[in-house]
């Protein structure tokens, strides 16, 4: 599918929702990020999924956060249930304001929603020199990995993603992962392909291995994400889940995790801007990152690696026939499409990759 129609669909679909165009612009940027990053359940697959949660009432078209709370480096955002999208570019644009006066700035959103891939959010402030933190939890409302010692789903995938300026010119350095094994997203897009999942992502909950995804949709849960690290090591993706559990949970003043079945509840955001100049005293933080980037590049491969890969490689254009959508998303969009009385130049549903 062309970025041309992905972005038609979407001005079409959450305009008649009653989104502003600026909101659904936002939108298509980020959801064709997603996509073109590799990450497909973060992408065009979130159209019919904020359907649902703006008819469900999760999700509030044309709403602008507030800033509830001031401090001389600090804000609290309330998201007021606006998109995931807007929220996160508003507190990142507050923390960046704080930033420029105090050399660092962070703000908490609570009663925000799913911003999808949290990567797209910390690129253009490192093209711009500047380091951003974020870290998101689920409220509450997605239980899906156990703390390490366990096999019973308890805490959300809890996200860490963080945006590192290079020298001029180069793709900065983008670290955006889960606590867990992998994100919930790569769960669902295999499932979405009736694809197994590799052993080593879940386990059911006496600790032995699963590889079909319709376990992990269950109601009641049948399966569970491991933390980071996996069977021997996840006590490194517990100890980070907890983290985020303080930053984007308690401090933003959300729920945090309580091993309640999945179900919808708004988000809390934790972001971190740092301008390193101001910290420094001056420039050098990008050359620095620079020189250390290259001298890990230039490390010897082992086997067939292909060598050192830094995070953050360049999103680049979308691969050859434009984005992939999966059948099932295809479906859930074309029936939101036909619920909408939306008749434009769509694909065929035989047509979609």
């Amino acid at each position: 599918m062309s970025e041309a129609t992905v972005r038609a669909l979407i001005d079409d679909i959450f305009g008649a929702l009653g989104f502003a165009a600026g909101e659904r612009a936002l939108l298509a940027d980020a959801l064709i990020d997603g996509s073109r990053a590799g990450h497909p359940a973060h992408g065009v697959s979130r159209i019919p999924v904020y359907v649902d949660d703006f008819r469900d009432g999760m999700i509030e078209p044309a709403v602008v956060p507030l800033v509830t709370h001031e401090m001389a480096a600090a804000v609290a955002v309330d998201a007021r249930g606006c998109l995931g999208q807007v929220s996160t570019v508003f507190a990142i644009e507050a923390a960046t304001a704080k930033a420029r006066q105090a050399g660092i700035g962070c703000a908490t959103v609570h009663n925000g929603n799913d911003m999808a891939c949290l990567g797209y959010y910390v690129v253009g402030p490192a093209r711009e020199g500047r380091i951003t933190l974020l870290m998101s939890n689920g409220a509450g409302g997605a239980a899906s990995a156990p703390p390490f010692g366990s096999a019973a789903p308890f805490l959300s995938t809890n996200p860490i993603t963080c945006g590192i300026p290079r020298a001029p010119g180069k793709p900065p350095l983008v670290i955006d992962l889960s606590t867990s094994v992998v994100s919930q997203g790569k769960v669902r897009a295999a499932a979405n392909r009736g694809e197994a999942v590799p052993e080593g992502w879940l386990v059911d909950r006496d600790g032995r291995p699963v590889t079909d995804p319709a376990a992990f949709f269950s109601t009641p849960r049948e399966a569970a994400l491991l933390p980071l690290g996996g069977v021997s090591s996840g006590y490194k993706g517990f100890l980070l889940s907890l983290m985020v559990e303080t930053f984007a949970g308690a401090l933003a003043g959300v729920a945090m995790s309580s091993g309640a079945e999945p179900r919808r509840a708004r988000r809390g955001l934790f972001v971190l801007v740092v301008d390193p100049d101001g910290l420094r005293g001056g420039p050098g933080l990008a050359n620095e990152m620079e020189a250390l980037v290259t001298s890990l590049e230039a490390l010897p491969a082992v086997g067939d690696s292909g060598g050192v890969r830094m995070p953050g490689a360049p999103r680049g254009d979308p691969p050859a026939g434009g984005i992939p959508v999966d059948g099932l998303t295809w479906a859930r969009i074309a029936t939101v499409l036909e619920e909408l009385s939306l008749t434009g130049d769509y694909p065929k549903m035989d047509t979609v990759a």
